[in-house]
């Protein structure tokens, strides 16, 4: 067993062993060309050395930091083939007893957050550099190292407050932002119950009285965050929005209980300098809206609590703040861009909930949505065009005749676009076929919405529009194909529409064969994701999910009202 860290710490500097200087300046020497043998063999030293009691604690202490800072100095290629070694336990181990030694005292010494430091170093290098972060599994989540970071979370408020040494609170920022690193990577299928620990303190940290003061005190011109200010406003949030394991609908509903009128009592303050926001502030605000993202699904019970209309009308304030719009870049996700897109994304999640929807109306934000659709980042284009459709009435498609035909117009043609780089091109890298995926769902999202009037329904005839979107029907899958039939069922109530597509066999045909479809496997799909952070930009990412009951439901419903006739 590993050498307790207790109150009796020896003051004096013990010199590594022997061995152990031996092997650093072995691997300081062949760190490129070393190979995994030899590497394992050196490691299998450091485990004996550590589990005898040969040395005194201080030397043990000295003789794995020496050789941790060695590794991180002169890191060995090598190193990740044989990332499974008991060595990395042993490098847990340490950070645990060191852990539990702050968190039962409040304090460490200089050796040991030195110690800590290194340690924790290495493990964020190794998860930097492995491409699969499940072979580290086995000693990164340990139970009783999640639990002991866990504890220093949930007393945290207590050891801020024990010890003005930065460098403390930084390590356990330093170790938890590798362990959200490690959730954001890690395969939906294998997070199980691994982090519930962690979840659990995050939420008592954003829960906290801690995170509103921290937040309520941080100035609209500050140019860096405190340690602390940097775990409760960045880290905490970003772990929440990575977290792909069980218990998280209650975490969730929890957060949003307490949290939304404190959220609202933060943003009353801040939003006041909104044109002074420096890169801190923005991050900060950034990361409490992608927790409003995170929360689909667990919003309905909220639409008529006060605070929530509050928090809605903040966010329109956000949109409407000309010293962000200016800074939209096309390409670049600066900070301004991140924070309209992802105010964006929870409207485009409110307008599923039809209560939230109509305050929505109420508040007339269509000259707000109108002017995004003009910048040029095209994420915020399309999302502001869906908005635009959801907000207006008839009364605003009265006097709006020619602006709808023209949103009609450049929805097709971006949607067009969208599907021949989905489909015609060589899009490889996942992030760019998530991306294009979410823009053909966005923009069908938009189709379906002015499915609806009609006017739009005019021009669908005037201008042929069907056999378009007939070709489009053959390229989409799953989600995108559904959205798409939703979007025909509309238009059929129109006569004339319904006509055109009996005409096209194939497409009845194909109604039939998804009636007969059993193999959900095969749908393509995309959906709001549990975590936000795994989207390159910020909203949504593509997943493969069977869909095949929501697009037999509509292709059902479509093939008995155009064979049967039914207006």
């Amino acid at each position: 067993m590993v050498k307790q860290v207790n109150d009796n710490r020896e003051p004096a500097s013990q010199p590594p062993s022997l061995l152990i200087a031996a092997h650093c300046s072995t691997i300081r020497r062949k760190a490129a060309r070393i190979d995994a043998k030899e590497l394992s063999a050196i490691f299998n030293d450091c485990v004996h050395e550590a589990y005898s009691n040969k040395f005194p604690l201080q030397t043990y202490l000295n003789s794995l930091n020496e050789i941790v800072t060695t590794l991180n100095s002169n890191f060995p290629p090598v190193l990740i083939e044989i990332s499974s070694h008991s060595f990395f336990t042993l490098v847990c181990n340490t950070i645990r007893l060191l852990l539990r030694e702050l968190y039962t005292t409040n304090e460490l010494n200089n050796q040991e957050i030195y110690i800590l430091r290194n340690c924790t170093v290495l493990i964020h290098n190794v998860v930097k550099q492995i491409n699969d972060v499940s072979k580290i599994l086995q000693w990164i989540t340990e139970e009783t190292f999640l639990g002991a970071l866990a504890n220093c979370l949930i007393h945290i408020n207590k050891i801020s407050k024990a010890t003005e040494n930065q460098h403390i609170i930084k390590q356990i920022t330093r170790l938890f932002n590798v362990l959200c690193n490690i959730q954001q990577r890690l395969p939906i299928n294998l997070h199980q119950h691994l982090f519930v620990r962690l979840l659990q303190a995050t939420i008592a940290c954003l829960t906290s009285s801690n995170y509103v003061k921290l937040f309520s005190n941080l100035q609209a011109n500050a140019i860096s965050f405190t340690e602390i200010q940097k775990l409760f406003l960045i880290k905490c949030p970003y772990f929440l929005t990575a977290y792909n394991g069980p218990s998280i609908e209650k975490a969730v509903e929890n957060l949003l209980e307490i949290m939304l009128p404190r959220y609202v009592s933060i943003l009353d303050k801040h939003m006041k300098t909104i044109k002074e926001w420096q890169s801190p502030m923005m991050r900060a605000i950034h990361n409490l809206i992608i927790t409003l993202v995170y929360a689909e699904g667990y919003l309905s019970s909220h639409i008529y609590n006060k605070s929530f209309q509050l928090l809605i009308n903040h966010l329109l304030h956000l949109l409407n703040e000309s010293s962000l719009i200016n800074k939209i870049h096309p390409n670049a996700n600066n900070l301004e861009t991140l924070l309209i897109d992802a105010t964006l994304v929870v409207f485009s999640v409110l307008v599923y909930e039809p209560n939230g929807l109509n305050y929505i109306k109420q508040l007339k934000p269509i000259a707000i949505f109108r002017q995004l659709t003009t910048t040029s980042h095209e994420t915020i284009v399309l999302n502001a065009y869906m908005m635009l459709v959801y907000v207006m009435d008839e009364n605003d498609i009265e006097t709006a005749v020619d602006n709808l035909s023209h949103l009609l117009s450049t929805t097709l043609y971006l949607l067009g676009k969208a599907i021949e780089t989905r489909y015609h091109t060589n899009v490889h890298e996942n992030s760019k076929r998530e991306t294009t995926d979410r823009n053909i769902m966005h923009l069908l999202e938009t189709l379906k919405g002015l499915a609806q009037y009609e006017q739009i329904k005019n021009d669908v005839i005037k201008y042929r529009i069907v056999s378009h979107l007939m070709y489009y029907y053959e390229k989409v899958h799953g989600l995108s194909k559904q959205l798409l039939l939703e979007c025909f069922w509309t238009l059929s109530f129109n006569e004339r529409i319904a006509q055109q597509l009996r005409e096209y066999s194939l497409f009845i045909l194909s109604l039939h064969h998804i009636l007969q479809t059993s193999d959900d496997s095969q749908q393509n799909t995309i959906r709001h994701s549990n975590s936000y952070c795994s989207r390159q930009n910020g909203t949504v990412i593509a997943l493969i999910e069977g869909t095949n009951n929501g697009l037999r439901k509509v292709a059902d419903g479509l093939l008995w009202k155009l064979i049967n006739g039914i207006l």
